[in-house]
């Protein structure tokens, strides 16, 4: 049986045509040429000394960098994935409470206490007030009208009839007697200073007159020449003085040049010892001191302070890490929102039931006895200044 063409399959075998049965494998290509080989070979000992082993040293910082996050994000996740279910349940556990138990207490008291509380206060207490401030003021109107404006009128009119009488009976008598005497001491006065000049005109003649004719022609002139003795004397003195103060001005002078050659040699040997003493102290003690300061005792010093801020930068972040961050999370997170959730709705409704309660009812008791005591006393005012 043929296949139909002439393939070497429907050829007949032949012993003298063996059959073949091994593979004869394709010829391999050429290698291509890479390069010059001192090109190569150099750049292929560069790469194997040099980037091989910086590629291992990535791969190894790229995994661990990976594994050091992977533990750090769980490291992380794992406290706030804490604190957002325990903040789940608080918030779940105060809303809870607010809606179940505040709010409907807070509509039963509302219900029970505080809206009759308020009809008590508005209807009742301040219903009362308004009515007893209405009858007090109508009660003052009267007693203004009919008591108390015609009783005084009756009095200012027997004032202005006492007035006009005692005017008559008492201030016109007082009026003259007090011309009279005026006049009376006028003419005393003047008798009286008509005296003074009389008595000042006689002084003058007997006493004044002699005394100053006795100092200009007896008295004067010797006392003079006693003046320009004492003058001539003063004068001769003072120049025995000048020529005595020019003799101590000469000596002092020369005291004053030994002194201060005295005091400037004392100055200079004070100096000199100052400077050889200053030398020594510096070379003995400053040098060797600063010596020790900056090569022993400064590096100790600042090993010192070193090793104390790290230890106090370690100190802080530990207390940062275990106790500040903790306490933020399980004490301060809850407290506020138990401020936030439980106690400040508590406070509103006991400050809303406070106002509507007491205070508003108490401002209104205020308001109308202060209205009233005004009326009363505008009343009363009226009554005494007849207007």
């Amino acid at each position: 049986m043929t296949t139909g063409d002439d393939s070497p399959a429907d050829a007949p075998i032949h012993p003298s045509n063996p059959i073949d049965l091994s593979k004869n494998r394709p010829p391999a290509p050429a290698p291509e040429r890479a390069g010059p080989a001192w090109i190569v070979i150099p750049a292929r000992v560069l790469a194997l000394i040099v980037l091989v082993p910086l590629r291992l040293v990535h791969d190894l910082v790229v995994v661990t960098a990976r594994a050091v996050r992977a533990v750090w994000n769980g490291v992380l996740r794992a406290p706030g994935w804490l604190a957002r279910l325990i903040g789940r349940m608080l918030r779940g556990l105060g809303l809870a409470l607010y809606r179940r138990l505040l709010a409907p207490l807070g509509r039963l008291l509302g219900l029970l206490v505080v809206r009759p509380l308020r009809w008590l206060a508005v209807v009742v207490i301040l219903g009362l007030l308004r009515w007893f401030g209405r009858g007090t003021g109508r009660l003052a109107r009267w007693i203004h009208l009919w008591l108390i404006a015609p009783v005084g009128r009756f009095l200012a009119l027997v004032g202005r009839g006492l007035a006009w009488v005692l005017g008559l009976l008492l201030l016109t008598p007082l009026k003259a007697l007090g011309r009279g005497l005026l006049w009376l001491l006028s003419l005393l006065g003047q008798g009286f200073a008509l005296l003074v000049k009389g008595i000042g005109l006689l002084i003058g003649v007997l006493v004044i007159l002699p005394v100053v004719l006795l100092w200009r022609y007896v008295l004067r002139p010797p006392l003079a020449a006693l003046a320009w003795l004492g003058r001539g004397i003063w004068r001769g003195l003072a120049w025995l003085g000048r020529g005595t103060r020019s003799v101590l001005g000469a000596l002092g002078g020369l005291l004053a040049a030994g002194w201060r050659a005295l005091a400037a040699a004392l100055v200079w040997s004070w100096r000199l010892v100052g400077r050889c003493l200053a030398w020594l102290v510096r070379v003995l003690i400053v040098l060797p001191a600063r010596t020790v300061w900056r090569y022993l005792l400064a590096p100790v010093v600042a090993g010192f302070v070193g090793t104390w801020r790290l230890a106090a930068r370690v100190l802080r972040w530990l207390w940062r890490t275990l106790v500040v961050v903790p306490a933020r999370v399980l004490i301060v997170a809850p407290a506020r929102w138990v401020r936030a959730s439980v106690f400040r709705p508590i406070g509103r409704g006991v400050r809303e039931t406070w106002r509507a309660g007491v205070r508003e009812p108490v401002r209104a008791a205020r308001r109308t006895m202060r209205e009233a005591g005004r009326d009363v006393r505008l009343q009363l005012r009226r009554t005494f200044r007849g207007h």
